[in-house]
């Protein structure tokens, strides 16, 4: 049998070596400006030599507050949510307060079930993306106890948010496939329901198409919100009418894409332009690099937890759309000629 590990020294304890009361050794660690340097010094070398540590839990309770925010997203393998999790981490942490944190698979009732397992915990707010908030089970979770909470990508008229504007973001990029002269232009996405970001983005594409004359947005539903499916592309690439553009709903399902275009024998950008959204580093990195729309992932988690902490300390919380910028890369040139259109259609 494993021996059980040895208590830590109590506060009582650290307080009789260190020749002061407990109340003492108590400032020391919540008010330490209030001891005299020496003394700090005297009563932290021994808590340190003991293994002595406050006991924050206690404490937070009693105070009414586990200065613990929760932060729940779909995903950790997207990078564009590891970097809003790192944005708001480091706030919190900079600010005094620990993050719970949970993944959802884009699963709404893993959603409701993580949000009352957060509350169970006590946290102080919650900063969280969701499928959708319209009729979310979790949002009205949070509001019926009236729990401070933060959307993160999400775009809400009842939730507070941190966003960037998809629909603008969406326009802007048809914009410059348009400039380049594309008219036939498709977005790829995966399951719409479960991405209320993937349906402002194909409804800004669809608009901006309306508003410069083009034809018809195609949408290709994809099985999946990062991975592409080389049927959906086969059946989209047939006949006369194919797209000379793919504006893909995410960098991974754009980098998906294109590896199913090379394996057809497509060459990107030459056969076929591809763009995404998210501006992630992976599509920097891609060769060609990856045109995208970027989005600052790790100042949306910032921004999310500045507001959610400003909010528990009595200030007035709001929504928040932060700028976006299309960030120019080599998978997309100008639409080919109608000899190249030839030789792609017979890989």
């Amino acid at each position: 049998m494993p021996r059980k590990a040895a208590s830590r020294s109590s506060i009582v304890e650290v307080a009789r070596k260190s020749g002061v009361s407990p109340a003492t050794v108590s400032r020391a660690f919540n008010q330490p400006e209030l001891l005299k340097p020496a003394t700090l010094a005297r009563i932290k070398a021994v808590a340190r030599n003991d293994g002595f540590r406050p006991n924050r839990v206690g404490r937070s309770l009693r105070a009414g507050s586990t200065r613990t925010i929760g932060l729940l997203l779909p995903t950790l393998s997207n990078p564009v949510f590891a970097e809003c999790f790192e944005g708001a981490e480091r706030h919190a942490r900079q600010a005094g307060y620990s993050v719970m944190m949970a993944t959802t698979g884009y699963v709404p009732e893993v959603e409701a079930t993580v949000v009352q397992a957060f509350l169970d915990h006590q946290i102080d707010g919650l900063i969280l993306t969701v499928g959708t908030p319209v009729r979310n089970a979790a949002l009205q979770m949070l509001q019926a106890v009236d729990m401070p909470h933060m959307l993160v990508y999400n775009e809400s008229g009842k939730h507070p948010f941190v966003s960037v504007d998809n629909r603008a973001a969406a326009r802007e990029m048809m914009q410059a496939l348009a400039a380049l002269g594309h008219r036939r232009i498709a977005v790829a996405t995966g399951p719409l329901p479960e991405s209320d970001r993937a349906r402002r983005r194909l409804d800004g594409a669809r608009a901006q198409a309306l508003a410069l004359g083009l034809g018809e947005v195609g949408h290709l539903v994809m099985p999946a919100h990062t991975a592409a499916d080389r049927d959906v592309l086969q059946a989209a690439l047939s006949g006369p009418d194919a797209p000379t553009a793919l504006f893909c709903s995410n960098d991974l399902l754009a980098a998906s894409v294109i590896k199913h275009l090379v394996a057809m024998g497509y060459a990107v950008p030459r056969d076929l332009s591809v763009c995404g959204f998210d501006g992630t580093a992976i599509g920097t990195l891609m060769v060609p690099s990856l045109t995208s729309v970027e989005q600052p992932s790790r100042q949306i988690g910032a921004t999310a937890c500045a507001q959610l902490l400003a909010c528990l300390q009595g200030g007035q919380i709001r929504s928040v759309r932060l700028p976006h910028r299309i960030l120019p890369g080599g998978t997309v040139a100008a639409p080919p000629t109608s000899t190249r259109t030839a030789r792609r259609k017979t890989p």
